[in-house]
C-alpha cells in the first residue's frame, strides 16, 4: 500500500511538473545583458538562402516535388571559408522556405530532403560547417498555415498530413526538431508570422525554443520597415527587412504592456540583383534573396552605402542575404564580392 502511495505521489508530481513546464513563459531582456552585448559585437552576419526556390528560379516557391532539390556540389566548407574571410560571425540557413520543403528529415512530413535525390541532412551539414569555422549557426523557418499562405492548397502531401494534424502542431514539432537535434543553435529567425496558423501565437513559438535552450535568441521578422513598428512580440531583436533605422536613430529601449525591454536592431540587406524576379522591397533596384542564373551581385560600394547608414543610425548588426547557386556553392564572383564587402565593413566599423 505504501509503495502504491509513493508511486501515485511521483505520478502527480510528474504531471504537475510537465504542465508547469508546458505553460512556462519567457520574455526578452529588460536591459543590455552580456549575451545581448555579445550579439551586438558580432556586427556582421549572413543569410544562406538555399532551398527548392533555387532550382525553380522563384523567390516564392510553390513546389510540390521534392525531387527537384538536387545540388550537385553542396559545399558548405567553401562557403564558410568565404564567410570567415569576410569576417562574418553568424550564419542563418533557410531550413524551410515558402513551399514547405524541409532541408532535414522531419518526422512530421515526407516533403523533405529525405525524399529528394540528395537525401543528406542539409541542416546538419550546415551546422557542422559553421562550428568548424567558428561561425555561430542560426536557423530560419518560414511560418505558414493561414488563408494567405496554406501549402495544402497546392501540395497534396501536406494536405494529407493536415488531415491527421494541424499547421500549428506541425510547426511546433518542426521547431522542436530543429532546436533539439543539432546542439545549441545560436538564433532562430522566424519569418512570416502573418502567414502562421492563426491559433499559433508568437509567444508559443518563442517559449518552445526557449524551453529547449533559454540562451537561444528568437527573432521574429518584423517585415519591411525601419524598426519603428513592433508587429510581433516577444522577439529578442527588432529588424528592418531591407530597411535601415529611421533618421533619428534606433531606440532599443521599448516599453511594451508597461514593461521595459532592450531590443537592438538588425538590418537585413540582399546582395543579389535580378530585375525580372524582384519583389521590389529593396532600397536598391532588383533585390532578390536567392541566387539565380540571371542574378548578379550588387556593386560592393552600393551595398556599403546602406550598411554604413545602418551603423550610423544605431543599428547593431547587418545580415547580408547571400545564396549559393544550383550546384550548392557560391559563384566565385559572389564569393570575391562578399570578402571585399567584409573587409570594407571591418575597416570602418568595429
Amino acid at each position: 500500500m505504501k509503495f502504491v502511495i509513493v508511486i501515485f505521489f511521483f505520478v502527480i508530481v510528474s504531471i504537475f511538473s510537465f504542465n508547469r513546464k508546458e505553460i512556462e513563459s519567457y520574455a526578452p531582456a529588460s536591459h543590455k545583458t552580456n549575451e545581448i552585448a555579445e550579439w551586438e559585437s558580432l556586427r556582421f552576419g549572413a543569410f544562406v538562402h538555399f532551398n527548392d526556390n533555387t532550382f525553380l528560379v522563384r523567390e516564392f516557391s510553390k513546389n510540390t516535388d521534392p525531387k527537384i532539390f538536387n545540388p550537385t556540389n553542396l559545399d558548405f566548407e567553401s562557403m564558410m571559408k568565404t564567410l570567415k574571410a569576410a569576417g562574418i560571425k553568424y550564419a542563418v540557413l533557410t531550413t524551410r522556405h515558402t513551399s514547405g520543403f524541409c532541408l532535414w528529415d522531419s518526422k512530421v512530413t515526407s516533403f523533405d530532403v529525405a525524399n529528394s535525390p540528395f537525401k543528406k541532412d542539409v541542416v546538419k551539414l550546415f551546422v557542422n560547417a559553421c562550428r568548424k569555422y567558428n561561425i555561430k549557426p542560426c536557423l530560419y523557418y518560414c511560418l505558414w498555415g493561414s488563408k494567405d499562405w496554406d501549402p495544402s492548397k497546392w501540395n497534396p502531401v501536406i494536405k494529407s498530413e493536415l488531415e491527421k494534424s494541424s499547421a500549428k502542431k506541425i510547426i511546433l514539432a518542426q521547431l522542436s526538431e530543429l532546436a533539439t537535434n543539432y546542439g545549441n543553435i545560436y538564433e532562430f529567425w522566424l519569418d512570416m508570422q502573418c502567414w502562421a496558423d492563426t491559433s499559433l501565437k508568437p509567444q508559443e513559438s518563442y517559449d518552445l525554443v526557449k524551453s529547449i535552450n533559454p540562451k537561444t535568441f528568437v527573432h521574429f521578422n518584423e517585415h519591411v520597415q525601419d524598426g519603428s513598428k513592433l508587429r510581433y512580440f516577444p522577439t529578442d531583436f527588432i529588424n528592418g527587412e531591407e530597411r535601415t533605422p529611421p533618421i533619428e536613430g534606433h531606440n532599443p529601449n521599448r516599453t511594451i504592456n508597461g514593461q521595459q525591454y532592450y531590443l537592438p536592431f538588425e538590418y537585413e540587406i540582399t546582395s543579389q540583383r535580378c530585375d525580372s524576379l524582384t519583389l521590389g522591397n529593396g532600397l536598391m533596384k532588383g533585390s532578390v534573396w536567392f541566387t539565380f542564373p540571371m542574378s548578379k551581385f550588387y556593386p560592393v560600394d552600393s551595398l556599403y552605402h546602406f550598411i554604413k547608414q545602418n551603423f550610423d543610425r544605431g543599428g547593431s548588426n547587418i545580415l547580408l542575404s547571400t545564396a549559393p547557386d544550383k550546384s550548392g556553392t557560391y559563384r566565385k564572383s559572389d564569393s570575391d564580392s562578399i570578402i571585399k564587402l567584409g573587409k570594407l565593413i571591418w575597416k570602418n566599423f568595429k
